[in-house]
């Protein structure tokens, strides 16, 4: 997983070896409405993975993520509320049940909170 400048912006790529063979890089992130960065990834004992990233919206960033289920990616998902600022420095980790928590900071004005979302 990585970010690559595009001429206009930076977006989220990865890429997935299945042993023997090499694919193809593929986008999993959101948009291009701004830059798409700080990408993290996680995987369960399945060989599924859950990757976080911050990716702006043109105003502020926010924190997205998406999953493989082993074969492939799916649909990028704003994982916080989207208004209560900037935020930042996504983490992510993989429990062996496949239990995923993600954990992020966020301005809220005059402070800055550490806020996480649960995947089950």
């Amino acid at each position: 997983m990585w970010r690559q400048y595009d001429g206009a912006h930076y977006s989220i790529y990865a890429n997935h070896f299945n042993g023997t063979n090499q694919g193809t890089a593929e986008l999993v992130e959101a948009d291009n409405a701004g830059n798409a960065e700080y990408p993290q990834i996680a995987f369960d004992s399945s060989g599924n993975a859950i990757a976080v990233w911050y990716q702006s919206n043109g105003t502020r960033p926010s924190i997205w993520a998406n999953r493989f289920n082993a074969t492939s990616w799916g649909s990028a998902e704003l994982i916080e509320a989207g208004d209560a600022g900037n935020a930042l420095s996504p983490q992510i980790a993989i429990d062996s049940s496949g239990t995923a928590i993600a954990v992020w900071t966020q301005s809220a004005g005059t402070r800055t909170n550490v806020y996480a979302n649960r995947f089950d």
